[in-house]
């Protein structure tokens, strides 16, 4: 029998709010056993994150344990003192979250954060042997030149070196178990295999347990011996990898999957309608009932209990049950996807354009470098003698590893950078006009001011620039914009903080298209996103260049949304780019050893399944 590095038995939390009493975490039970990897997974809101705050103790004071266990290593833990969690956390327990800045503090090096989770637990260590042991996590971890690293600040470092970083940290006093809060979710794909393969390696190495919290199916198919499926605060299903995907049982696990490209159909994605509820405490239906379209009476009535599939695979669904209607995944699908928004795919995946060569040139970028200075005799070559060209209402998407130089270039066009070297036209212009040019940022929280409402973050484009005579005018257009991107009229006068990370960003599009651009700058725009958002949002960026007739610059880490949405595709390796070409032909016949080693790391939801169904 396999120890168990945590067990968590009928587990319930509700928070205290104005609207009442909400049930973040409703009877859930799930246990990890010595060694083992266990993927929870599930859209923003269905409590994952919660669950790991309550096992590190960090739930905040609106929230309440209402019932259930918890144990690490044998030993209960909801009751325990700030300072004994205190002492647990990073000796016990540690975790990694999505965001490494919010666990890094700019002012200060990257050594000495490293240092000080070394020294937290171990006063007596010399100043010397901590340093070496930072260094030594450093190294273990995948950062290159460490001993220099180690007096940079996290502002110096990529995206996934500063996740790296954090899981130095994390790992200084060896713990026991590893909660990985969404570790890869902002990470591009070969990155984020690279860490993959780390926490791979650290748990065969150390033993080490790990609960691994994503939405991402085609991360846990890599990484996971077993997969929970959590919606609305509950565990819904629960097998090993293998069952989850071969075999799904539970509706919202078929959501999830038919969300991602590889499980598409007839050329289309289906995201899952709607979102997850805010469940009020004595609810007794299943929360998932009105976004399934298989639902029965019984669902709008009664929770399902689990039912056994196979000794190691279980699902709370009404449909699992005998007397149920027999309905499979993947056999019982509409023609069009649930609540369709413009089909923007052909029959083959591909997004259908017409041909670049007749098309008009929006972007040309000539021979463009820029430099970062990194100190007195130190520097960094970003982006070095890259030229594109961008055709009127195409999508050419920038693939590459973080730290290639996709976001600078995409700066440089942007004018926020000015390059050293090389030339951008726009639009036949020498100098761009940034006036046309709609930007999209990865992360829409950040780009929205947040004391400003929906309406006002859309307007101020058209106000700044004097597109409309009139406030009725303007008025008459966010109006028509909300509806284009997707957002209820409801939402006009909310502000930032009281949306959704989808319909954040579908802001940040409704307020790039206010300018009535010709080109839109889209910089990992899905890369905080659900992957039934993820589904939304492309879908979305296909519809409104298909009516606006714009051109996309659409960087991205996901390949297989890549590939589903580009016309064109160009790799990015150490500031260069080193190979072009049609997105078709790109990912069927790559060129470039670092374009195949890239299409090599993308995870594929089922090994079974051929990645991105194109012949």
């Amino acid at each position: 029998m396999n120890h168990k590095t945590l067990e968590i038995q009928n587990l319930s939390v509700v928070f205290n709010t104005d609207r009442g009493r909400i049930c973040a975490l409703r009877d859930l039970s799930l246990h990890i056993d010595q060694g083992e990897i266990l993927a929870v997974v599930g859209e923003s809101g269905c409590g994952k994150s919660v669950l790991c705050k309550t096992i590190m103790g960090l739930l905040p004071p609106v929230a309440e344990i209402t019932g259930g266990s918890i144990a690490i290593g044998g030993h209960e833990t909801v009751h325990l003192t700030d300072r004994q969690f205190a002492d647990l956390r990073g000796v016990d327990l540690s975790m990694v979250f999505q965001d490494p800045m919010t666990s890094l503090d700019p002012t200060y090096t990257i050594g000495a954060q490293i240092v000080e989770s070394i020294r937290v637990h171990n006063r007596n260590i010399s100043s010397n042997e901590a340093k070496a042991k930072a260094i030594a996590l450093m190294d273990t971890v995948g950062i290159e030149r460490a001993k220099e690293r180690f007096d940079s600040y996290p502002w110096m470092l990529s995206g996934g070196m500063r996740q790296r970083c954090v899981l130095a940290m994390a790992l200084s006093q060896e713990p026991a178990l590893l909660i990985a809060d969404e570790p890869t979710t902002a990470l591009d794909v070969t990155v984020q295999s690279e860490i993959l393969d780390l926490l791979l390696k650290l748990r065969d190495e150390k033993n080490m347990s790990i609960l691994f919290i994503t939405h991402d199916l085609g991360v846990v198919a890599r990484v996971a011996d077993r997969v929970a499926i959590m919606y609305a605060g509950k565990i819904v299903e629960e097998g090993l990898a293998s069952e989850i995907y071969k075999n799904p049982v539970h509706p919202y696990t078929w959501g999830l999957l038919h969300a991602l490209p590889a499980f598409a159909e007839k050329g289309m994605l289906f995201p899952i309608p709607g979102s997850p509820p805010n469940v009020p405490e004595g609810f007794a239906a299943d929360a998932f009932a009105v976004r399934n379209e298989h639902a029965l009476r019984i669902d709008y009535e009664q929770a399902p209990p689990f039912f056994e599939i196979t000794p190691t695979h279980k699902a709370a669904t009404w449909l699992a049950d005998p007397r149920a209607p027999k309905i499979q995944f993947g056999k019982d699908r509409p023609d069009t996807p649930p609540d369709p928004v413009q089909t923007p795919f052909c029959e083959d995946g591909a997004a259908s354009a017409p041909k670049a060569d007749i098309l008009p040139t929006i972007l040309q970028v000539r021979h463009l470098s820029h430099t970062f200075k990194l100190g007195r005799r130190s520097s960094v070559e970003a982006v070095k003698d890259v030229s594109f060209d961008i055709h009127k209402g195409e999508v050419f998407a920038l693939v590459g590893e973080s730290g290639s130089g996709k976001s600078t270039l995409a700066r440089c066009i942007l004018g926020l950078h000015k390059p050293q070297q090389g030339q951008i036209h726009y639009d036949a212009r020498f100098i761009p006009d940034q006036r046309r040019i709609g930007f999209v940022s990865q992360d829409p929280g950040a780009a929205l001011d947040p004391k400003m409402t929906v309406r006002d973050l859309i307007a101020e484009p058209m106000e700044i620039l004097r597109l409309y005579r009139s406030k009725r005018d303007i008025e008459t257009r966010i109006a028509a914009l909300m509806d284009e991107v997707g957002l209820d009229q409801d939402l006009w006068n909310r502000y930032p903080a009281e949306l959704s990370g989808g319909q954040k960003q579908r802001v940040t599009i409704a307020r790039a298209y206010s300018m009535e651009p010709n080109l839109i700058v889209a910089d990992e725009p899905l890369a905080s996103l659900d992957v039934s958002i993820q589904a939304q949002i492309v879908e979305l960026f296909d519809a409104m260049r298909r009516q606006h007739d714009t051109a996309i610059l659409f960087i991205a880490h996901d390949l297989s949304m890549v590939e589903f949405l580009s016309d064109r595709v160009g790799v990015m390796y150490h500031g260069q780019l080193v190979e072009t070409a049609s997105a078709k032909e790109l990912f069927a016949n790559p060129q470039h050893p670092y374009t195949k080693a890239l299409l090599s790391a993308v995870p594929v939801p089922d090994p079974d399944v051929e990645r991105g169904r194109r012949k």
